[in-house]
């Protein structure tokens, strides 16, 4: 891919779960994704790349925390023990997988601008449409006594 075409990502109404603050946060992932697409080129040093992959990383461990209260309190892990831990596991392999790309870095192994902006496009795609509806519309019924 060559730096002039910047893949992003839209905020879509198909990725709306309803929860505000869910729903804030991905707004504010899905910009993160943005600006590190932009900023990023195939010449990007691996510093450059790493100060994006850190910022992207602590926002969505905050992220995570806040949905993962959110399934402990108000008992999706208890009522709906497989989709909380199916939402939980891929919490941790991004994290996983977001601190492969970091060692990798630091290990002087190049890390493509295309690579990993696919990566984070493709992941947080997948896991809002899938993972986090799941929760969203578990959450709303929970809110407002299972009726929409």
């Amino acid at each position: 891919m060559s730096d002039e075409m910047v893949q992003s990502i839209a905020w879509r109404r198909d990725f709306a779960t309803g929860v505000g603050i869910i729903d804030d946060q991905h707004r504010v992932l899905i910009n993160m994704l943005n600006d590190a697409a932009a900023k990023l080129t195939d010449q990007s040093t691996a510093e450059e790349i790493g100060r994006i992959v850190r910022g992207l990383l602590n926002y969505a461990d905050y992220h995570f925390k806040i949905e993962e209260r959110l399934i402990e309190d108000h008992g999706y892990a208890r009522e709906r023990s497989a989709d909380a831990g199916s939402h939980l596991r891929e919490h941790r392999e991004f994290v996983a997988q977001v601190m492969e790309v970091g060692q990798r870095l630091e290990q002087g192994k190049r890390v493509t601008r295309d690579e990993l902006v696919t990566f984070l496009i493709g992941w947080l795609t997948n896991h809002i449409l899938h993972s986090d509806k799941i929760l969203g519309a578990f959450l709303l019924d929970k809110r407002i006594g299972g009726s929409r």
